[in-house]
């Protein structure tokens, strides 16, 4: 059941991945990895709340779950919301994980989105150098240069993000970024 999860996840057919893992939780309610992408395909399918009340449920059978402390972490640095807790969450990620490219990415991003520029392009220079080609971590990157007023860093890690990424609606988001920079008055 996880697997067909998985693949329908996969092929971007989120009820059918949904069903599949709600079955496999029926049989194992205790599944990690089962409530771990059931989170996910939540998150995929915008149920934000859903996917968070998930990801509480892995970290609750197992408050050693990497992915899962990070996933949480990152969700609520991307909302915004328990900025404290999710520094938490995703330094005990960090702490069981330490060289994971993604795991540092969004300790970067939880200190962007606390205000904290400086120590956010610290971490996430370090996310870079441990995953370079990600879009995602190099916009990041170009997210705190811009905050730091480094226009041309930020212009430059744009690009490189704008070519790395292969989801239109991503790639079209990025290029805003990349027209408003260029547009500015030097």
């Amino acid at each position: 059941m996880i697997y067909l999860g998985y693949y329908h996840e996969e092929a971007e057919q989120y009820a059918e991945a949904e069903r599949y893992l709600l079955k496999a939780i029926e049989k194992a309610p205790d599944s990690e990895q089962a409530l771990f992408r059931l989170g996910v395909v939540y998150d995929k399918m915008k149920r934000k709340d859903d996917s968070i009340e998930v990801m509480r449920r892995v970290i609750e059978l197992n408050d050693e779950h990497a992915n899962a402390l990070n996933y949480l972490g990152y969700t609520y640095a991307e909302l915004g919301i328990n900025l404290d807790e999710a520094e938490a969450l995703v330094r005990k990620a960090l702490v069981l994980r330490p060289d994971d490219g993604y795991i540092t990415d969004s300790l970067g991003w939880v200190f962007y989105q606390q205000g904290k520029y400086e120590e956010a392009l610290k971490w996430l220079l370090k996310a870079l150098a441990l995953v370079p080609d990600d879009p995602v971590i190099n916009e990041h990157v170009g997210d705190a240069y811009l905050k730091l007023d480094n226009k041309s860093q930020a212009l430059q890690y744009y690009q490189k993000s704008h070519a790395l990424q292969d989801e239109d609606s991503k790639r079209q988001k990025i290029q805003t970024k990349i027209d408003a920079l260029k547009t500015e008055a030097p």
